[in-house]
């Protein structure tokens, strides 16, 4: 694999970064879709995709930096922090930045949080996919040793692999299949049997949760705790969490949604019930 796509003058493109831009434009597409269908203002909501892509990638660069080995660089290298085409990003500080991005503009636009949230759901586990098959162009995220025959061998000495020459399992595949299975499960199963705001954003903690904590056995990770890895920490954590707040938002009035063509007509609604009080 060469982590390189192409070299224009003094500018590299790399497939990492055409990836993640990939992701992205596929994910506020579908938000723009899924949006118009449920009778949403699609500038609402287009302007929370947009503010939690931003804050995403701040959460994902600064939850990779401060785990990694060479944080004390990046200190000395600030500028440095900015080339996230190169690789490095945390998923999971990627979803904590776009929550808390996203949640500051929900607020200021009075808008549902847990109904925006199950609308994203699916579209991080698409992106959690998409993102992996850049970490497998790249060579970042890599598996361990093995000598099966699904073991493929990193040569290209510009791959950020850390495992070069020898037969490893390749995780950012198994990693990037998990986000499809997640994203279809959720969006075509999960999706259309909701009962409560809230709901499609747990099972996707569930899932998630799930196949993650199942890949990092096959991932590269030299650091373990109590013979888990911190990603694996992490899964449990948010399945966990999962558990605790699913019972608290069933508790919730059922949802009532509204069809784009009764969304349609309520500004008119209202505008003539103004015209008509006055």
């Amino acid at each position: 694999m060469h982590p390189i796509a192409f070299v224009i003058g003094s500018l590299t493109i790399r497939w990492y970064g055409i990836m993640i831009a990939v992701s992205i434009a596929i994910s506020i597409t579908v938000i723009y879709i899924e949006s118009r269908h449920q009778g949403l203002n699609t500038d609402d909501v287009l302007d929370m995709a947009i503010v939690a892509v931003i804050g995403g990638i701040l959460g994902a660069r600064i939850g990779w930096i401060m785990t990694s080995p060479t944080v004390l660089w990046y200190l000395v290298h600030p500028l440095r922090i900015l080339a996230i085409w190169e690789g490095g990003l945390s998923y999971f500080g990627g979803i904590l930045g776009g929550v808390v991005a996203a949640n500051w503009l929900i607020r200021r636009r009075r808008m549902r949080f847990w109904q925006m949230a199950d609308i994203v759901a699916p579209l991080l586990a698409l992106s959690f996919g998409i993102g992996k098959i850049g970490c497998w162009l790249n060579g970042c995220c890599n598996g361990t040793a093995t000598t099966s025959w699904l073991g493929v061998i990193f040569t290209n000495p510009l791959s950020q692999s850390d495992l070069l020459n020898q037969r490893i399992w390749p995780a950012q595949l198994f990693n990037s299949a998990s986000g499809f299975l997640v994203f279809a499960v959720l969006f075509w199963v999960v999706r259309k049997r909701k009962r409560y705001d809230g709901q499609v954003f747990i099972w996707y903690l569930y899932l998630y949760g799930a196949t993650s904590f199942v890949v990092e056995f096959f991932r590269y990770i030299p650091v373990h705790v109590l013979r888990l890895t911190p990603n694996q920490w992490t899964d449990i954590t948010i399945i966990v969490l999962g558990i605790i707040v699913s019972p608290i938002l069933r508790r919730r009035p059922p949802v009532c949604p509204v069809s784009p063509q009764r969304s349609e007509t309520l500004p008119e609604t209202t505008q003539d019930s103004e015209e008509s009080d006055g």
